[in-house]
């Protein structure tokens, strides 16, 4: 095999996987995108520091990969961009620099041990202080619905493995001059391509012979601009009764007897709205009184805040009133208005790092502000299911939340029978951000077989059902409603009712992999050691 210039082969790499990435739909390069790093360690195995210089390839390669496919967060901070692309791009290459060492030590277990360390790292990267699991690799099929149902029993780490496993298998026969073999990987592909399908066609004839409720809910999408409208303080700033105003608007021709949901985004009542007198709050009186003597339920975000009579400092994210002597938390709240009251409310809990949250105490006053609160933010202590009045259970995911599949399934598993999802995508403008975002949400749909009614105050706001197919979607930037009917389930799949296995089998085959390299190392300096005789 013909050496190729390291560059190129860091280059390559990188290109096929942002070539490969969600919202295009080529997921399929992504099976081959990792081949030219391996091909690049084995050109390295014969020169010396072969560990650091395979390390600075691949760092420059997930470097670009990060870049060409989380640009958009510049749109929201400069700063906040270039920390996340330096810090995450590291965390990615750690998984690459321990199989450089496996590859010499352990050349029989290297490509397997890879696999594993790099499911552990995912699976880590989704549960720290600091988790950013926008790249998980499983992911990067999410524009491919019908390629992924059997995420219902393997959560989107299952994706992962797959690409991963076929990555190493098809360089490892590149390498060993293998090239009759190359059949194989494609046979495991295609396998997991028709039990996809099978999967699909059986869900369908379920669904055919089952009675399913349903639920009519009308979306809002207010398309109020973020930085001059929502939170700025210039003379584009809209007042919180107008911005109320926008969401509604859209609706009212929509809204009728038979309305089960009306679906508000993110911060759709902004300002400083105490939870103590919420039922007394001018702002929440509309939503309150279209909600009387009807059936209807308002979800919506809100900006909150509680105060505390604790003397102590009641919890990690609660900051001072030195005026008033008194402790409060700020939330992002999720709202449940019915039967004229604010009836339940929920205080998201997977918090951007960064920018709602700082994961590390030290790194506070270095939030980046996208306008409201900044600063780390309270949460709610477990997920919390709102209910309808025909005793229906939602689950009230906020943003960023709905990246997270082991937390939805959370919800299910308290009974949600539907997913919703507010948010606001409008910080990075026209780009590929809120379309990734969307499509994630549709493996939410797939691994825990529920609808999504999702809400975007910029962005798009869309109706998805359980096999993550985008039924309806507004356009970005446009003031609308819709109206659908969303259908309401309650049986569990494989993935929800036992967890993340894959995560967890990941951690104990990591734990195996490093005592068994370690041994390995300390066995050779033994046998190095010994007088020869």
């Amino acid at each position: 095999m013909n050496k190729i210039k390291p560059v190129y082969l860091s280059l390559i790499s990188a290109i096929i996987l942002v070539a490969g990435w969600p919202p295009l739909p080529t997921a399929f390069l992504l099976f081959v995108g990792f081949v030219p790093i391996f091909i690049l360690r084995e050109q390295l195995s014969s020169q010396s520091k072969k560990h650091l210089k395979f390390w600075a390839w691949v760092y420059l390669s997930l470097f670009v990969f990060n870049t060409g496919t989380t640009w958009w967060v510049w749109n929201a901070s400069a700063g906040g961009s270039i920390a996340m692309l330096i810090f995450n791009s590291l965390l990615m290459s750690l998984p690459f620099l321990f199989y450089s060492y496996l590859r010499e030590r352990t050349p029989q277990i290297a490509l397997t041990g890879f696999v594993i360390t790099y499911l552990a790292f995912e699976y880590w990267h989704f549960n720290w202080s600091a988790a950013w699991p926008w790249l998980t690799l499983g992911k990067g099929m999410a524009s491919l619905p019908s390629l992924i149902q059997w995420y219902e029993y393997t959560g989107e780490l299952g994706g992962t493995a797959l690409i991963l496993t076929v990555n190493v298998w098809i360089a490892n026969s590149i390498i060993k001059n293998k090239l009759s073999k190359l059949w194989q990987p494609a046979v495991l592909f295609s396998a997991m391509a028709l039990f996809s399908y099978t999967l699909a066609y059986l869900e369908l004839r379920k669904e055919k012979t089952s009675k399913t409720r349903s639920v009519t809910t009308v979306i809002s999408q207010p398309n109020i601009d973020p930085y001059e409208e929502k939170f700025g303080d210039g003379d584009g700033y809209l007042y919180p009764e107008i911005q109320l105003d926008y969401a509604i608007e859209p609706t009212e021709k929509l809204l009728d007897s038979t309305t089960d949901i009306l679906l508000m985004p993110e911060t759709a009542i902004v300002g400083n709205n105490d939870e103590a007198d919420l039922n007394d709050n001018f702002l929440f009186q509309p939503l309150r009184q279209m909600t009387q003597n009807s059936k209807l339920c308002v979800i919506a975000g809100a900006e909150t805040f509680g105060v505390y009579k604790s003397k102590q400092r009641p919890t990690s994210t609660a900051r001072y009133d030195s005026f008033d002597g008194r402790w409060f938390d700020y939330f992002n709240t999720a709202i449940n208005i019915k039967n004229g009251d604010v009836a339940e409310k929920y205080h998201k809990s997977k918090l951007v790092p960064g920018v709602e949250k700082m994961p590390f105490p030290i790194l506070e006053k270095l939030s980046i502000n996208l306008g409201g609160t900044s600063g780390s933010l309270g949460i709610s202590d477990r997920a919390v299911n709102f209910q309808l009045n025909n005793g229906a259970k939602v689950a009230p995911l906020i943003c960023y939340e709905s990246v997270f599949g082991d937390y939805a399934c959370e919800y299910v598993r308290d009974g949600a029978q539907l997913l919703s999802v507010v948010t606001n995508d409008g910080w990075w403008g026209e780009t590929p951000g809120y379309r990734q975002h969307l499509l994630y949400g549709a493996i939410r749909c797939i691994e825990t077989r529920r609808d999504m009614i999702r809400s975007a105050n910029t962005g798009v706001s869309a109706y998805i059902n359980k096999f993550g197919s985008i039924l309806h979607q507004t356009k970005y930037n446009e003031r609308i409603a819709f109206k659908c009917q969303a259908k309401l389930y309650t049986d569990q799949t494989f993935y929800v009712r036992y967890g993340n296995i894959i995560g967890l089998l990941s951690y104990l085959g990591f734990v195996i992999v490093f005592v068994y390299y370690f041994y390995k190392k300390i066995r050779s300096r033994k046998l190095d050691d010994q007088p020869i005789s």
